[in-house]
């Protein structure tokens, strides 16, 4: 719908960022790097696992090109006590969370990667047509030689640039999801769009120019009312945390010395008015909350197109991450993450605010514990329209887990028991209802607890979630 949104602005893009020295790519196991580094990685000594390019299957290992299949699959259960005045309080369900394939290599110095969902949550079917979410990633990273050695534009669909946990690879956690937190920052996951990236020393940094409309959008050429597509800045300080700025882990299971990283975010943008709707408001598969009308009242306020106002959203943030290798395999970790945001047009305004603390002690590079806390503060906005009980009160998300690492990253298991305090509870109890909805579970189910008989009540709301994984 809007592919050619980000394009209009690439010239904006190559402004002055310079270079940095990135080392050899790990070995995959008979796979032998290039000459030209597949990501800005460690050294791989042979000890440990080597984070995110750890595995996979080595189909083509030539002079000119490098290619490497890995897949992962997930699968979960659930436990949860939901006070459901229609329906049972205690809860069990048992997905295929994950379930996913992909190719990333190395051509004559031009490093791509593809991503399918192939089933589990991945897979979204939207109500337009033509419109499958199977695609998650399909980027290739073209050098910049003449902006710097390790300066490349980034062209395809790719995470989008904002939030440490966003970015995060979910099969590199010690959890079996991502926080609460990140069902309000970061305009979804992925995107597609033009990316700048290079890196200097310790210093790293990317723009990134997006559409706005989320992923996988179909080719439409519609009316519109162009605004200003989605921009992205992320940049920092990393010593060795991440293998580079798209690719994120949170447990790092070969650490050998003290590493540490904090960055900047910012993002903007101003909507595009395109057919029937706008490009925030589309926003697929998964809308952040703010951009959501289950959270956002103003988004599509006035209900036809000649009524609609197109608004602004920025987001800002901050995160830090530190890993400090101990004696006998052991380590500890610790992040940090800070979010506030706002949208507005000229029927309101809305802001949110997230934070996330977590912290880690890993044990014989077999063993991890960890503790998570979120805060999450959806704006007081969102009480007006009865989307909450009780004002702009915080959530709170206190998730304490443990990992066994049965074969490194490739195979483990995952329980942790989540506390939400202060939890939306969504009660379809009207006439026709059918229960209960929890927001930590179905965030754009909000509408559940709107009209004739049905409310939003706040709840303590404990969890126990268990899942496999098994990656290649």
């Amino acid at each position: 719908m809007k592919s050619r949104v980000a394009l209009i602005v690439i010239g904006g893009l190559l402004a002055g960022w310079a270079s940095n020295a990135r080392a050899e790519v790990p070995p995959v196991g008979n796979v032998v790097p290039s000459t030209s580094a597949f990501f800005n990685g460690k050294p791989f000594d042979g000890n440990g696992v080597q984070p995110w390019y750890d595995g996979g299957a080595a189909l083509i290992n030539t002079d000119k090109m490098n290619l490497n299949m890995f897949g992962r699959l997930q699968m979960n259960g659930v436990g949860e006590i939901v006070p459901d005045p229609i329906r049972a309080h205690q809860r069990v369900y048992s997905f295929l969370q994950e379930s996913r394939l992909g190719m990333r290599g190395d051509f004559e110095g031009y490093k791509f990667e593809t991503q399918l969902a192939l089933g589990g949550q991945d897979i979204v079917e939207s109500q337009n047509p033509n419109v499958a979410f199977t695609l998650l990633d399909m980027s290739v990273d073209i050098p910049l030689p003449s902006i710097g050695n390790d300066a490349s534009l980034k062209v395809g669909q790719f995470r989008v640039p904002y939030s440490r946990e966003n970015l995060t690879d979910t099969g590199y956690m010690p959890f079996s999801e991502r926080s609460i937190a990140s069902d309000a920052f970061g305009n979804g996951t992925r995107d597609y769009g033009l990316a700048l990236q290079d890196y200097r020393g310790k210093f790293a940094g990317t723009l990134a120019v997006m559409s706005g409309a989320g992923e996988d959008v179909p080719e439409r050429y519609l009316p519109e009312n162009f605004g200003i597509p989605e921009v992205v800045v992320r940049a920092g300080y990393n010593d060795g945390v991440d293998e580079d700025i798209y690719h994120v882990v949170e447990t790092d299971l070969g650490l050998k010395k003290t590493e540490k990283a904090a960055y900047f975010n910012a993002l903007f943008s101003k909507d595009t008015q395109i057919g029937h709707s706008s490009a925030l408001n589309l926003n697929l598969p998964y809308p952040t909350m703010m951009l959501s009308s289950q959270w956002n009242p103003y988004i599509d306020e006035g209900g036809t197109p000649a009524a609609m106002q197109m608004g602004d959203i920025f987001e800002l943030g901050g995160d830090a991450v530190i890993r400090k290798p101990l004696s006998n395999g052991n380590a500890v970790s610790g992040e940090a993450e800070v979010n506030w945001g706002g949208y507005q047009n000229l029927y309101g305004e809305i802001h949110m605010a997230t934070a996330r603390v977590q912290g880690s002690y890993l044990v014989n590079q077999k063993y991890e514990y960890s503790l998570r806390y979120v805060a999450l503060n959806t704006g007081s906005t969102v009480g007006d329209t009865g989307y909450k009980a009780s004002g702009d009160a915080v959530i709170n998300e206190i998730t304490p887990s443990f990992t066994w690492y049965i074969k490194g990253q490739n195979v483990k298991f995952v329980t942790e028991s989540p506390i939400y305090l202060n939890m939306p509870v969504f009660d379809n109890t009207g006439p026709g209802g059918i229960g209960s909805y929890v927001m930590a579970d179905m965030p754009f189910e909000a509408s559940a607890g709107t009209g004739t008989g049905n409310t939003t009540v706040r709840a303590v709301v404990p969890e126990l979630r268990m899942m496999v994984q098994f990656l290649f």
